[in-house]
């Protein structure tokens, strides 16, 4: 086993900082270590408003999603599988003694470091979206320790900066940018950092194209069908429990896709989703499509939706000429999930 006793140290002089009383939980530093390709970023930002603790960003990809996350609007119906949809990073948590996992209470039994009282205890797990947060792995704790010993040595030089009165107009949420082990090298972190590091490939999930063959739209296009007068409601979800399909696995959450009548009230499908991809999610509409034969004559679904429905159909449903709009409530789906909740809750 490795030696966690610098980790602990340094988990305890952060602890000791109370970073939280100065640093808003929306602040992020960049870190360029001379040995990664991508910089590495962290933020104080938590599960809520009450969370005390350290997420650190792995790259690129994972700081755009967090971005995301802080213009994301959560609906009511909503719940921790949709919260965690943009959360990819590894966090170190502190929570009271009862609720410590007992891989972290084992790490810390190994070093001299005492951790006493409420909020006080640290946990340091891995947030991977549609999963429920798990220990982080000994690689994630690796970079997890270079980060900290990268905070702790930058923030003296940043706590005496002020954000507000300097940099109150930039438009980037990431505060300061840090050259790892370089004495006072703190400078702010422009959109020209960030774009430098971009290598291609989709960062986040959006915008969304036609993701299917013309083949396929002329297919359906030509299938004897019904037009309907009626107006559908679709919606993308999670369950509300995780789920452990084998023993010792990491618990997820269901995605789930359900299309409804809006004025029976009647689902019509309610199928769970295996992949996130957008293409996969407009064949699951098109497939409804044509094996019922119907063409409904709106389609509904909301527009602040986490998992970004509106924004992944859209491009098929204008290329299958039906109309849609964007709705702040799905009445008749958020019926259909509470009574899957009721039923996963009574089992």
């Amino acid at each position: 086993m490795r030696d966690y006793q610098k980790l602990y140290e340094n988990i305890k002089a952060f602890h000791k900082l109370k970073p939280w009383e100065k640093m808003k939980d929306t602040d992020v530093v960049g870190i360029k270590y001379s040995d990664r390709k991508e910089p590495v970023f962290f933020a104080l930002d938590g599960l809520d408003e009450n969370s005390i603790g350290l997420s650190v960003f792995r790259d690129v990809s994972e700081y755009i999603l967090y971005l995301d996350l802080l213009e994301s609007e959560f609906s009511e119906a909503d719940g921790i599988g949709e919260y965690t949809e943009k959360l990819k990073n590894i966090r170190l948590e502190f929570v009271d003694r009862a609720k410590l996992e007992e891989i972290d209470y084992n790490r810390i039994r190994t070093t001299d470091v005492k951790f006493r009282g409420k909020q006080a205890w640290p946990e340091i797990l891995d947030f991977t979206p549609g999963f429920v947060p798990w220990a982080a792995t000994e690689a994630d704790i690796d970079l997890f320790e270079r980060v900290l010993e990268s905070f702790l040595e930058m923030f003296p030089t940043y706590s005496k900066m002020n954000f507000d009165k300097d940099f109150g107009a930039d438009d980037v949420p990431t505060r300061y940018y840090y050259q790892a082990g370089t004495k006072d090298s703190v400078w702010k972190l422009k959109e020209e950092h960030i774009l430098a590091f971009l290598t291609g490939g989709e960062l986040t999930k959006g915008p969304y194209d036609l993701m299917l063959s013309q083949f396929e739209i002329r297919r359906l296009m030509m299938e004897k069908k019904q037009f309907l007068k009626n107006t559908f409601e679709i919606d993308l979800f999670y369950l509300p429990q995780p789920i452990t399909f084998k023993e010792g696995e990491r618990p997820r959450f269901v995605k789930m896709m359900a299309i409804a009548d809006k004025k029976s009230g009647e689902v019509l499908l309610a199928t769970v989703l295996t992949s996130d991809k957008s293409r996969d999610i407009q064949f699951e509409l098109y497939k409804y499509l044509f094996e019922a034969k119907v063409f409904p004559a709106k389609i509904e679904m909301r527009g602040d939706s986490v998992l970004e429905t509106y924004e992944m159909l859209v491009p098929l449903l204008d290329e299958l000429d039906i109309a849609h709009s964007e709705k702040s409530r799905l009445r008749k789906i958020e019926a259909f999930r509470e009574s899957l909740s009721e039923d996963i809750f009574q089992q």
